[in-house]
């Protein structure tokens, strides 16, 4: 153990190297709480079968296997419809971190049945990789008779997470509209920003940063027939100067997304709750 001489300025240093040690776990750790959400076989047969989706079915840790990560959960709603998304790793090329492509399918399934999906593909890189899904199941009552129900993609990519300000666990919200589901909005859950200071160096006179973790809830107001979204952000400000003490303090923003007809806009990268000389 460090002796007490040396321990203090230790401490410091890991303070400062918190951000960036964070942001490269946080994929994982920000959920780890939550429960787990397992898909039934013949949930995940179903969507193979609405996919063409042939071969093994069983996790890409085992030989030949297409499933890169799964998630399911019955909706709340009604029961007898599970949520599913899945990412299959068709060509099997296994856990790339860096650069590959995996179909993603997200489905209703009812009665062994898929009654409403939508299919596209993950185009993997340096930043973006199949890691794992969170279904997200809160009440999204976007107009009488219409609920919206989200996935969470929590990336696995290995590229650093600090410089590129760590906008990671992406929501997506969508709606069903007869066979198809509909991607309404997109967004970051959780951002960091260097303020003053180079990121991810250490050792600098004066280092500020934010950290922000991002809700959505519903508005009573509403516009083109969805009901308002608002984004708010939970603001964690760090600051240290040189061998000082890291001294915090928190703050929130607040912004409101319209319903345009379409959607209320995909940005994986909000940055409504930065410093305004850096938005």
């Amino acid at each position: 153990m460090p002796s007490s001489a040396l321990r203090a300025p230790l401490l410091r240093t890991l303070g400062r190297m918190a951000p960036c040690l964070l942001l490269a776990t946080m994929g994982s750790a920000l959920w780890a709480a939550e429960p787990p959400q397992a898909c039934a076989p013949a949930t995940v047969a179903a969507v193979a079968r609405w996919a063409g989706v042939q071969g093994k079915l069983v996790s890409w840790d085992q030989p030949g296997g297409l499933i890169a990560a799964a998630s399911c959960k019955a909706m709340p709603d009604a029961p007898d419809t599970t949520i599913a998304a899945i990412a299959f790793d068709t060509l099997l090329e296994g856990q790339t971190r860096g650069g590959g492509n995996k179909l993603q399918i997200i489905a209703l399934v009812e009665a062994g049945q898929v009654v409403a999906a939508h299919r596209s593909q993950i185009e993997e890189d340096a930043t973006t990789a199949v890691g794992r899904y969170d279904i997200d199941t809160a009440r999204y009552h976007l107009r009488p008779g219409v609920r919206a129900f989200g996935t969470v993609f929590h990336s696995d990519a290995l590229g650093s997470r600090c410089p590129d300000a760590a906008a990671d666990n992406e929501l997506t919200l969508w709606v069903r509209e007869g066979g198809q589901l509909r991607p309404v909005l997109g967004t970051n859950l959780r951002g960091w920003v260097s303020i003053v200071g180079t990121p991810c160096i250490l050792n600098e006179e004066l280092s500020r940063s934010e950290e922000a973790r991002l809700t959505v809830s519903v508005e009573k107001t509403s516009s083109h027939g969805f009901a308002d979204l608002a984004l708010t952000a939970r603001i964690v400000q760090s600051e240290v100067h040189g061998d000082a003490d890291e001294k915090t303090r928190q703050r929130r923003a607040r912004t409101v997304l319209r319903y345009d007809g379409h959607s209320y806009g995909h940005d994986m990268f909000r940055t409504f709750w930065y410093p305004a000389d850096l938005r």
